[in-house]
């Protein structure tokens, strides 16, 4: 039996060797300053903090300085402005770093328990100190950017697929007897995505120096009743991580859509800790079930001992060095635009304050500037990039879990990282047509028509197969 060999006797592993930095950097707001955004909350005003909220950026490049890229992740919630996003932030970082503004992601953990980062939110009590934490923000991102790419050295990603159930999902159908509604919540019937997916970046002598989190769920643990700023599950998840590794960890968030932990809402913050540790040692038994950098498992032989064994044996391999990055373009259908009288009628029963009404029709119109093309149609851009053996999809919007799902399964031999909540503004939702069918929160906030989200399906997938 010795040159007996299975059919299959390897097992790839997804490998990339770049050039990557890292810098991170802590942006809690002060005390005092508006965190509260939940139309349920009586006072917006920030009176402790739960944990700190942190920024985490890496420097990407294959070699040298030709095709340096930032991925940013931010202990942020969104930015419904295209004044304060594409103008006042993301061009600002791309000029002050020398770089293409299609050359940075910027990826926003959504947390519900922090303040604006746009100038034209309702300020409630506290919003007096909005715009100074928004610009000392701006500045220590650009400072961690500088850093990430001055400190870039050769290095190697592996990724893995691992599992998580913090997510849950949140379309709950509910009745009176009478009536019917979907509303937002823990759906005990309705079957999750648990896929999570890690990146170990270490460096040559095998030291970790980042682990990539992208997971898609929302950060709504903790609710209204909490006066505490908080990163909600992240930041307990980070602290696990970075205790194991010694090493900071991004967190990208994943497709969200319809996907939250079963706990939220809540006063306690405790609730938050117990979601973000699910997060945390899944991440750690995902990183303890890789194989050292730069390795795949082959099988070796078999070995008669008692009986006939199998040796599978760790073997080094030259990981893949391609960075490749485009942006693309994904044609959907949208709904009749409103106007702001129809807006304002369709809303505002389920509005806190008429404060909050007239942003939220503002937001409508944001979203529109260089989206919606007057043809019927909107143009949503999603950016592309190859790591090595790994692919990023990073989209503007809150897709429901379906859309990473599906492109995982269709594409199951290759790593995808799904990124939502990434280069806004508007954050809106893509939902699946049984969303819209079922007339839910999601798909009366989207402009995208039903049949959005599996358009963007069947173009990511063609992607994906022509890389």
């Amino acid at each position: 039996m010795s040159k007996a060999r299975p059919a299959v006797d390897r097992e790839g592993a997804y490998l990339s060797l770049l050039q990557i930095g890292v810098a991170t950097v802590d942006i809690t707001p002060p005390i005092g300053i508006s965190a509260n955004p939940w139309g349920k909350s009586k006072s917006a005003i920030s009176r402790g903090v739960h944990k700190p909220m942190e920024a985490t950026v890496a420097a990407i490049s294959s070699d040298g300085d030709r095709d340096i890229s930032l991925i940013y992740g931010l202990d942020l919630g969104w930015i419904g402005c295209h004044q304060c996003d594409v103008v006042n932030f993301r061009a600002r970082l791309a000029r002050e770093l020398e770089l293409d503004i299609d050359s940075i992601l910027v990826n926003l953990s959504q947390t519900h328990k922090g303040p604006p980062f746009c100038l034209h939110e309702p300020m409630r009590e506290g919003g007096e100190l909005v715009a100074g934490y928004i610009e000392k923000t701006i500045e220590a991102l650009i400072s961690a950017g500088k850093s990430a790419i001055q400190s870039r050295q050769k290095a190697d990603l592996t990724w893995a697929y691992g599992k998580c159930a913090l997510g849950s999902v949140r379309d709950l159908l509910v009745t009176d007897g009478e009536s019917t509604q979907v509303v937002v919540g823990y759906n005990p019937e309705l079957e999750p995505d648990d896929t999570l997916v890690i990146g170990r970046v270490t460096d040559q002598s095998g030291k970790i120096i980042l682990t990539i989190v992208n997971y898609g769920c929302h950060p709504t643990s903790v609710g209204w009743e909490s006066d505490l700023i908080s990163p909600d599950y992240v930041g307990r998840a980070r602290e696990l991580i970075v205790e194991a590794t010694d090493a900071p960890m991004l967190f990208l968030l994943g497709a969200c859509g319809n996907v939250a932990p079963k706990e939220q809402y809540s006063g306690d913050i405790s609730v938050a800790d117990r979601n973000g540790e699910m997060l945390g040692y899944a991440t750690l038994a995902t990183l303890a079930s890789m194989l050292a950098p730069a390795h795949e498992l082959r099988f070796d032989q078999v070995i008669t001992s008692g009986s006939n064994l199998a040796s599978w044996l760790p073997t080094k391999v030259d990981p893949n060095e391609l960075f490749d990055r485009k942006k693309i373009y994904v044609e959907m259908p949208h709904k009749d635009l409103l106007t702001d009288e129809q807006m304002r009628t369709a809303w505002a029963s389920i509005t806190a304050t008429e404060v909050f009404l007239n942003f939220r029709i503002r937001k409508q119109h944001e979203i529109r500037i260089d989206y919606v093309t007057g043809d019927g149609t909107v143009k949503h851009p999603v950016w592309i990039w190859q790591l090595g053996d790994a692919i990023v999809i990073a989209h503007g919007g809150e897709a429901y879990l379906e859309l990473a799902r599906d492109l995982r399964r269709r594409n199951a031999d290759r790593m995808i990282i799904f990124l939502d909540m990434t280069n806004g503004p508007g954050y809106l939702y893509l939902p699946t047509k049984i969303a819209y069918q079922q007339n839910n929160y999601q798909s009366q906030q989207s402009i995208v028509a039903s049949g959005g989200l599996e358009i963007m399906l069947e173009v990511l997938d063609q992607a994906i197969k022509a890389l």
